[in-house]
């Protein structure tokens, strides 16, 4: 019988890849990490008390706001990544630099063809190739699944839009481009460190992605002009936003943003993935540890991947996202003033992907009770099917 090289292949060198090749490193697991190599050119954020061993990581800590009806000052320090400092913290396993085009699975493991000649064979394949993933099966739902995008400039000073800190959503109206008042968007304001900041204008979720040059333009009259040409990165970005999570019975496991993890009210999968590859690893050294068969250990990964808790976790979630691309601007506005005016304990869980669903459904009621009579109004009548049990 073949036995495979290596305990674990991890497809994409992106945090989630690498969070989840450290985190096996650690637990004793031979892993390899196979990705292009690519520049980290995204702007990561995170709450700081939700990934506090990573802390080393951040460029910037900061107090951030929320703008909805009134300007909010949020009770959690906010941050965000150097991207160079988090690869290199995330740089524990061997790496192949290459492109994989094919992965074959076996009943003593998988074997990882990749573009250039390398095969490498591995008792388990975890996908963390990103939102599209390179070698997992997955429904997709195209009248289901809805996008974020935004635009966003780094300038060398902050740009005058209100207040005098980070902004996590301001949702007053912008009002440049073409597509109608209802049409939300909001503003994202980040300091970089040494003095850059990050201005973004963001579309939260939309069933067809809104327009590139919609987004610029409605910055460009938050800002008073389009500082396009005066900045030092042009960020653009389009997050699909699918519903539900991956088949658990196939061979290849799913991981960070491949498996799901995109969280349907912010769009934000890095902190998951940093905070889910060590129950990952765990699970699949423990399986490696009790048996020979790939599919078993395969399994196990696939249920701390996404345990049963979090499946209905993530069934809420849907179900609130669903809520939200019922709504126009005004009701956006008012059910982000009424969500962040809750206690923190209260509302900071639900913007967890692996929060517990009572503290998820706890916060859906909190907004729903304390709603003005309009937007309850709107949550009662405009609701779509409560969602199914997962199993």
């Amino acid at each position: 019988m073949t036995l495979p090289a290596h305990d674990v292949v991890v497809l994409g060198d992106g945090p989630a890849g690498r969070a989840l090749g450290a985190a096996c490193r650690d637990r004793g697991l031979d892993a390899v990490v196979v990705g292009p190599d690519h520049a980290w050119t995204s702007t990561f954020g995170a709450w700081v008390d939700e990934v506090p061993d990573h802390r080393g990581a951040f460029v910037a800590e900061t107090a951030i706001d929320v703008v909805a009806g009134e300007r909010r000052r949020l009770g959690r320090t906010y941050a965000v990544f150097h991207n160079q400092c988090l690869r290199a913290s995330l740089d524990r396993a061997p790496r192949v630099v290459d492109t994989v085009v094919a992965v074959q699975h076996h009943t003593w493991g998988a074997v990882v063809r990749t573009a250039g000649g390398t095969p490498l064979t591995a008792a388990v394949v975890v996908d963390a190739a990103g939102a599209g993933g390179v070698a997992l099966d997955r429904d997709v739902h195209p009248e289901r699944t809805s996008f974020q995008t935004a635009y966003g400039l780094v300038l060398s000073e902050r740009p005058d839009v209100g207040g005098d800190a980070a902004v996590l959503m301001d949702w007053r109206p912008a009002r440049g481009g073409a597509a109608g008042a209802e049409e939300p968007t909001f503003l994202y304001v980040l300091p970089l460190g040494g003095g850059r900041w990050l201005v973004e204008e963001t579309s939260l979720a939309r069933r067809r992605p809104m327009a590139v040059d919609e987004l610029r333009a409605r910055l460009a009259a938050r800002l008073g002009a389009d500082l396009t040409d005066r900045a030092e990165h042009v960020e653009v970005v389009s997050i699909p936003m699918r519903p539900g999570v991956p088949g658990r019975l196939q061979p290849t496991v799913g991981f960070g943003a491949a498996a799901g993890y995109v969280h349907p009210a912010t769009g934000y999968s890095v902190t998951a993935s940093l905070r889910a590859a060590p129950r990952v690893a765990a699970a699949i050294a423990s399986a490696r540890s009790s048996t020979a068969d790939p599919a078993r250990a395969a399994r196990a990964a696939w249920d701390a991947v996404w345990p049963r808790p979090q499946r209905r976790t993530r069934a809420l979630h849907d179900y609130g996202l669903e809520v939200l691309l019922g709504f126009g601007a005004d009701d956006v506005a008012a059910f982000f003033g009424t969500f962040f005016s809750l206690p923190h304990d209260v509302w900071s869980p639900y913007l967890r992907v692996d929060a517990a669903p009572g503290e998820v459904a706890r916060a859906m009621s909190a907004v729903f009770s304390r709603a003005p009579w309009g937007l309850r109004r709107r949550l009662a009548t405009g609701r779509p099917p409560l969602p199914r049990r997962p199993r």
